[in-house]
């Protein structure tokens, strides 16, 4: 049986990991080298991203009842009042309102939100994913544990060729 802390973890990285697969499906969605799936991408897109939601809110709601490092609701809503790793728990709770308003604006307001202002909240994401990586890879007890170290290398390389297929698809584009 998992203690709390190992919940805590597990939900991190369950929601971290979903983060990261919603930002690569949301980078190929739009290159023009990946075209004949752009539905499946997109339906796995928005899933990645809310699962990574939902995962993200047991991670927040089990750190209220752990035993050895208790957080209280004000250190879990508001940056930079933790106690433990003030900037580190900052920039988990930064992410996390990011990521909320990215789904929030793509899944409620779309429809009234003008389409530049839309793309730029939606393009936060990535500062957004960055944050959590730091995060989770100096906050985790558990980031020297090599299994952990391939798993935050694996995303981060993920991430990064994805951006690189983006940008290269959308140069290409141009060019044409």
């Amino acid at each position: 049986m998992l203690n709390t802390w190992e919940w805590i973890r597990l939900c991190g990285f369950v929601a971290y990991f979903y983060f990261t697969v919603a930002v690569i499906f949301g980078l190929f969605r739009k290159s023009p080298t990946i075209k004949k799936q752009k539905n499946l991408l997109f339906q796995l897109h928005l899933s990645a991203g809310w699962l990574g939601l939902f995962a993200l809110i047991a991670h927040a709601l089990l750190l209220l009842i752990d035993q050895y490092q208790p957080y209280r609701l004000i250190e879990i809503l508001i940056p930079f009042t933790s106690t433990y790793q003030t900037i580190l728990s900052a920039l988990g709770i930064f992410s996390f309102y990011v990521f909320l308003l990215v789904l929030i604006t793509s899944d409620l307001w779309i429809t009234k939100m003008n389409r530049k202002i839309w793309k730029s909240i939606h393009f936060l994401v990535l500062p957004a994913w960055v944050m959590s990586f730091v995060h989770g890879v100096f906050i985790g007890t558990d980031s020297s544990n090599p299994i952990v170290q391939l798993f935050y290398i694996v995303t981060g390389c993920s991430i990064v060729i994805a951006c690189c297929i983006r940008i290269y698809g959308q140069n290409a584009r141009k060019m044409a």
